[in-house]
């Protein structure tokens, strides 16, 4: 008996380590095929991963070096709450592989990361299914290699659930036979954790399944009672409670970053057509336009297909668990097709970009009972069943084809229904239906899927990447070595918007789905910085007061900048300027200026009028119009804002004469926004009215009486432009503001990310203001008295000082993170009784 215990042990082990290194083989071979690094300069990273995700991982250094980055950070606009982003993007354990690789080596670690998660993917659903048998093989490495894997790997954050959710399931089936809930807490838990987003898909899901268990599922169902249910409540709140430490303060944090739907704008409208699903069978079936806005990513390999619908439609299993499976994926594809289910899906807010990201949990339900008709296929000679089911699902892969779809072509049309061909024939026919043969011929057909679908995706160059990195690591490292203080540094260049969060230093630019909308409101609508979706960019630069006013103290372009910044050090084509006129992080400031709000899109005026309350110098006018020569050429004029192209090389010329030697700007404003090209002097200076180009510009730095050009050419048959801005910079006005500014800065003592400590002598009752965005998780002491703050101009932060030498001391504590500590100890404590008492 002990020997044949050891050899089911062994077995079992045998398989677990297959359902490991099989996807993984498989994703190795999609590499290889798709000339990705190791095989080729493009990395695995793409999308998401490039734009994002490598960034914050640099970033997971910074925090483990200094854990007050954990709550707070400078390296992100004007600075801002980091516990949502540490919780959406940094918490999965796998991520700690990133702590052993340099920066320029982090798509490295970012592929073994990958690989790992896949292969955890085959593990977990192999545990799931818990059969001593290779054929489990074959379910396990296409619940790896989903389409919803290969597609979004690059939100590498999602993995961790898709590794879960097995587990989870796993734990309800324990549950609700009355074993301990141990797995199903820590599971769904953990998932939570490491992704609250996925997690609470899972969370519903878990509901959903539940129900499944106790109501329809054969082997469960008899042993549903109203202690059951009791458990499974009390289990599903420990499971959230554990988490509360991350939740409660995530849940703040999503108040000042994500706007939920409005229940008067739902529609019960489908989402696509049974045609536009059925073009998801097909192998590739995936481009950038399905990242943007696409369907779901259903695809699981054809055999999970065949064998579900067998075991749903013909198979001699419980007729009510098969109603039971039938309702669920009726409740999945309505979800799919339906808005307002699939906003539910989603937490009620609307994906921004990679739609339907919950489409794993129908890959897994298929696979999952499809494995269940697989085995009784295995004992069944069904032949005449399997080839007509093979049929149908060939037909609804031609029916789909059928469709005009951007991601088809014919051959991948033909390959998929080969393959549907072939393994029908295997599964209706005994003396051919052998599991090795049958499990490489899926791992073949899901690589196929997986190069079609990665060539469709650009990729991140390895050498570029490299470049870049060794390009700007010194610059940051010269700035530190000179430069011990408060400053921020900005670029007329980037990799990403997030080079900040990649390289540790305080930047304006950044992108992430949790960053708050009013910090991006003021850089973009008050100031006139370029934003788009997500994202605010430095881009080519932005008026010199604008620059002061947010404390940019050093910038790197390859622009000539002598008016208010000295050169620094020359690095290739680009120089680093130190900007003589950055403010501090903080000083006194009239307490008129409190009550002062920005007007949206009035860019020129707002900059003025800024710098007007804080110095409270009412005629201190530093940004002063143009009044330039209008020149049409080829071009047809209506209503004063609409111009047609009339013939070739249609342009709007304006000749200005400087009044005074300065830097000059300009921004326009438009109802309907088409692509033009800005010249300086016939130079080509930007692109306008583009993604992420509608913004200030620099025109360059002008002598007194020098006249240039600037000219606006047509790109497409129309043009809108509603107004015209070009000004120039007062630079004497200037300094007289800059000079009324400093005269009574915050001396720091002390600065982290989260933690502020200075001094300041106040000569008569006015505001400090500190250059940080409002925010009520700062807590502010004055002298060591705990101080309310207020809110300056709608973003900054200002605190009432008397007449006096004052100690100024803030600490950064999100909101919740003591209620949420309280209620997960409490979770746990009750967690490790409940246990103790069912062992007992």
């Amino acid at each position: 008996m002990e020997s044949i215990r050891k050899n089911s042990f062994s077995k079992r082990g045998i398989i677990l380590f297959l359902s490991f290194v099989i996807p993984v083989i498989g994703f190795v071979f999609i590499l290889y095929f798709s000339h990705l690094w190791p095989f080729g300069d493009q990395s695995i990273v793409c999308l998401d991963l490039d734009s994002q995700y490598i960034s914050f991982f640099s970033y997971l250094k910074e925090i483990f070096r200094d854990p007050t980055t954990l709550f707070y950070t400078f390296s992100k606009t004007l600075g801002g709450d980091m516990i949502g982003l540490v919780a959406y993007y940094l918490i999965s354990p796998f991520n700690i592989i990133t702590l052993f690789f340099s920066t320029g080596d982090l798509p490295i670690a970012i592929t073994i990361i990958i690989i790992l998660k896949i292969g955890c993917a085959g593990v977990s659903f192999n545990l799931l299914l818990r059969k001593e048998e290779y054929s489990s093989l074959i379910y396990s490495s296409c619940y790896a290699l989903t389409a919803f894997i290969i597609a979004y790997y690059s939100n590498i954050i999602w993995l961790d659930g898709i590794i879960l959710l097995p587990l989870i399931v796993y734990g309800i089936e324990k549950l609700v036979i009355g074993k301990s809930p141990l797995l199903y807490i820590l599971c769904l838990s953990l998932s939570i954790f490491t992704n609250y987003y996925i997690g609470y898909m899972l969370c519903i899901f878990s509901v959903i399944y539940f129900l499944f268990c106790v109501l329809f599922k054969e082997d469960t169902r008899f042993f549903r009672s109203s202690k059951v249910f009791i458990t499974f409540s009390i289990a599903s709140i420990i499971a959230g409670g554990l988490s509360a430490v991350l939740l409660i303060p995530v849940k703040y944090s999503l108040e000042t970053t994500k706007v939920l739907f409005d229940l008067s704008d739902v529609v019960w409208n489908f989402n696509f057509s049974v045609r536009d699903f059925s073009s998801k069978l097909i192998l590739g079936s995936h481009n950038f336009q399905e990242v943007i806005s696409g369907l779901p990513n259903i695809y699981c390999g054809y055999i999970g297909l065949i064998s579900f619908t067998y075991y749903l439609l013909f198979s001699k299993f419980d007729k009510k668990e098969r109603l039971g499976c039938l309702l669920i994926m009726l409740i999945l594809i309505l979800s799919f097709m339906l808005k307002p289910l699939n906003l539910v899906w989603h937490g009620f807010s609307e994906p921004n970009w990679f739609p339907y990201r919950y489409s794993f949990i129908f890959s897994f339900f298929i696979l999952y009972f499809g494995y269940k008709g697989y085995r009784l296929l295995n004992n069944k000679d069904v032949s005449y069943i399997v080839i007509v089911i093979g049929f149908l699902w060939g037909l609804a892969i031609l029916y789909g084809f059928m469709g005009s779809y951007a991601y088809l072509n014919l051959k991948k049309t033909v390959i998929s229904i080969i393959f549907v061909g072939i393994i029908s024939i295997f599964l209706s026919n005994k003396k051919v239906r052998r599991v090795n043969l049958l499990l490489i011929i899926s791992v073949f057909e899901l690589v196929v899927n997986g190069i079609y679908t990665f060539i469709e995706i650009p990729h991140m160059s390895t050498q570029e990447y490299r470049e870049f990195i060794s390009q700007i690591e010194p610059v940051i490292n010269e700035i530190k070595s000179i430069d011990g203080g408060f400053y921020r540094f900005e670029k007329t260049f980037q990799r990403t918007q997030n080079d900040s969060m990649l390289f540790n230093y305080a930047g304006l630019s950044h992108n992430s789905s949790a960053e708050a909308p009013f910090v991006r409101s003021y850089l973009h609508s008050q100031l006139g910085f370029c934003t788009e979706d997500n994202w605010t960019y430095y881009n080519s630069g932005t008026t010199y007061v604008n620059d002061s006013l947010l404390g940019i103290k050093y910038v790197l372009t390859d622009q000539k900048l002598t008016k208010g910044y000295s050169k620094i050090k020359t690095y290739n084509e680009y120089i680093l300027y130190k900007n003589d006129y950055s403010l501090p992080l903080g000083y006194l400031i009239p307490d008129d200026a409190i009550s002062f709000i920005p007007s949206d899109f009035s860019w020129m005026k707002n900059q003025n009028e800024i710098w007007k309350v804080l110095t409270n110098k009412p005629d201190l006018e530093i940004l002063k119009v143009l009044e330039p020569k209008i020149v049409r050429n080829n071009i047809k004029v209506e209503n004063d804002s609409v111009y047609y192209k009339t013939g070739n090389d249609a342009y709007l010329e304006f000749s200005i004469t400087m009044p005074e030697s300065a830097p000059a700007f300009a921004y326009f404003t438009s109802t309907d926004e088409s692509k033009v090209s800005l010249f300086i002097n016939d130079q080509y200076l930007s692109d306008y009215f583009t993604y992420g180009q509608h913004q200030i510009i620099r025109l360059g730095e002008f002598a007194k009486d020098e006249t240039f050009s600037l000219k606006i050419k047509i790109e497409n048959d129309v043009m809108n432009i509603n107004t015209v801005n070009i000004f120039y910079q007062d630079m004497k006005a200037y300094s007289i503001g800059y000079e009324t500014l400093i005269k009574d800065q915050l001396r720091i003592k002390k600065l982290k990310n989260g933690y502020i400590a200075g001094e300041i002598e106040v000569d008569s009752s006015s505001f400090l203001l500190l250059q940080v965005p409002y925010d009520l998780n700062w807590h502010f002491y004055v002298d060591g008295i705990k101080t309310l703050a207020t809110e300056c101009i709608g973003i900054y932060t200002t605190l009432k000082m008397s007449e006096g030498f004052h100690t100024i001391q803030a600490i950064y504590i999100p909101r919740g993170l003591k209620l949420g500590g309280i209620i997960s100890v409490i979770s746990l404590v009750t967690l490790f009784f409940w246990i103790f008492k069912i062992k007992k």
